[in-house]
């Protein structure tokens, strides 16, 4: 059984919770958006944004992914609430069955800050493959970038 309820897309009234998700120093790999540029991405028809609740309708989690082309999509964010009960790795591979059913999709790409290993380890579970490296906005740090094959 998954460890939430549903998920669903979000809207404009979760962009309070994904605020405060970004926002928690917890979540320090992840950069943040503010308000009107989560309201700009919302609205864009290539930016995808889902929300994990409980049977309560309480959010667990959010992700984003957008795509870059109609056969490459990029993962953005996924955080949630509560670490270590495997939330994270289900809604990530919900989310992929979601999109495995795109037949013109043909990868899905991420990048993660080197130094972040619990993340790294999770994307390798899923599937995505380490691919190369880039250096990060952030002076003195690097991304790993990774894929995986939409089949």
């Amino acid at each position: 059984m998954a460890p939430y309820y549903r998920i669903r897309p979000a809207n404009e009234e979760d962009i309070f919770f994904i605020r405060a998700l970004e926002l928690d120093p917890a979540n320090q790999y992840v950069h943040c958006w503010d308000e009107d540029t989560h309201r700009e991405k919302m609205a864009h028809p290539s930016y995808h944004y889902f929300v994990a609740e409980d049977v309560e309708e309480k959010p667990l989690g959010y992700a984003i992914l957008t795509y870059n082309t109609p056969e490459r999509l990029e993962w953005r964010r996924i955080i949630v609430a509560r670490r270590g009960a495997g939330l994270g790795t289900t809604f990530m591979r919900d989310i992929l069955k979601h999109f495995s059913k795109d037949q013109t999709l043909k990868t899905i790409r991420l990048d993660v800050y080197e130094e972040n290993a619990r993340a790294r380890h999770v994307y390798a579970s899923l599937g995505f493959r380490e691919t190369g490296t880039d250096i990060a906005k952030v002076p003195g740090r690097t991304l790993i970038l990774m894929e995986i094959d939409n089949t």
